[in-house]
Parts: C-alpha cells; sequence; structure tokens
C-alpha cells in the first residue's frame, strides 16, 4: 500500500473517531467523515465499503492491540494469575483506546471480545465439561474487562480481583482434573 492510501486511511479513521467522541458509531454518516477528513466521498468507498465497515474495522483493530499486548492468553488454564496479571497489563496499555472506541459500547465489547477469545480457545474443546469451563473462564475474563476499564473502583481492586479470578480458575480445574483422569 503506497503511502498516499495509509494518510488516507488514517484522515479516514481519526475523523471517525474523533465524531465518535459525541456520536455513537451508527449515527455517523460518510458524509460527516468526509467532511472532517477533507476528502470526497469517491475517496471514502475507495477504503471502505461504508461507515459500518469503518467501524467494524476500528473495533477489530481495538481488540487485536489488547491481544497483542497479552502473549499471557495461552496461559488459561496453565497459570490462572499469570494468565489474569497479563490481561491487567494489556488492559492497562490499551485502556484510552478501547474507551473510546467502546464509549457507549461497553455490551459490543464484551461480545466481540468473548467471539474472539472462543475462537482462540474453543477449537480444543472436546467434552462439553470443557466447554462450559471454557464459557465460564471467558466470561469471567470478559466481565473483568468490562468493570477494569469502565468502572471506577476496578483499578483499585485490581490485585485482589486477580488473586480471586485466578483462585476460582484454579479451584473449578482441581475440580475437573479428576474427571478429565478418570477419562484417560
Amino acid at each position: 500500500m503506497d503511502l498516499r492510501m495509509v494518510k488516507t486511511r488514517r484522515q479516514i479513521k481519526d475523523a471517525f473517531l474523533k465524531l465518535r467522541e459525541r456520536m455513537t458509531p451508527d449515527k455517523i454518516k460518510v458524509k460527516d467523515i468526509c467532511e472532517l477528513a477533507m476528502i470526497n466521498k469517491t475517496t471514502f468507498y475507495h477504503h471502505y465499503t461504508d461507515a459500518k465497515a469503518l467501524a467494524e474495522e476500528i473495533d477489530n483493530h481495538a481488540i487485536d492491540r489488547v491481544l497483542l499486548h497479552f502473549p499471557e492468553r495461552d496461559k488459561i488454564f496453565e497459570d490462572p494469575h499469570m494468565y489474569i496479571r497479563g490481561l491487567l497489563g494489556a488492559l492497562e496499555q490499551e485502556a484510552d483506546n478501547l474507551r473510546s472506541v467502546f464509549k457507549g459500547r461497553q455490551a459490543e465489547l464484551c461480545s466481540k471480545l468473548e467471539e474472539r477469545l472462543y475462537g482462540l480457545y474453543g477449537n480444543g474443546v472436546k467434552e462439553l465439561e470443557d466447554g462450559i469451563l471454557l464459557s465460564f473462564v471467558i466470561g469471567g475474563f470478559v466481565r473483568v474487562v468490562k468493570d477494569y476499564l469502565f468502572e471506577e473502583t476496578a483499578k483499585t481492586i485490581a490485585g485482589r480481583l486477580a488473586e480471586s479470578v485466578s483462585a476460582m480458575i484454579e479451584m473449578l480445574l482441581k475440580r475437573r482434573k479428576p474427571a478429565m483422569d478418570s477419562g484417560k
């Protein structure tokens, strides 16, 4: 992609995010984006099919950035404490961006994050009980994300939150281990 295209896409995204500060994504029109980015509609449509496609790309990029800063995501069952600590670290690095992109749309952030995480871990699920455990863990993860990003008190309890959630995951894993061992 040449530099002009990169710059134009950046202008479009910046304009969209500026509009997001005062509008929900479904209220933002291509005309508004073009005016703020100082481009014409033809240019916009050269890069995106519509404003919804742009919003989707921005949402997905925000979630990708969290996962990029979250190398411990593979430790979900091996070391739940490290997993939760890694999650909180990744959230801290991306907090401002996530709050900006998903302002007023916490449920959508949770839904997209849950879907992405289940995609990461769900392929390894072979038994119903494992699927239930995974759903519980991912649901807890998503709730931690929501509380940590959008609740004022969450940062003050981050350490206790990590301890509590990882202890619950470990407890569930220990209860599940005898059943997994007997199935061998």
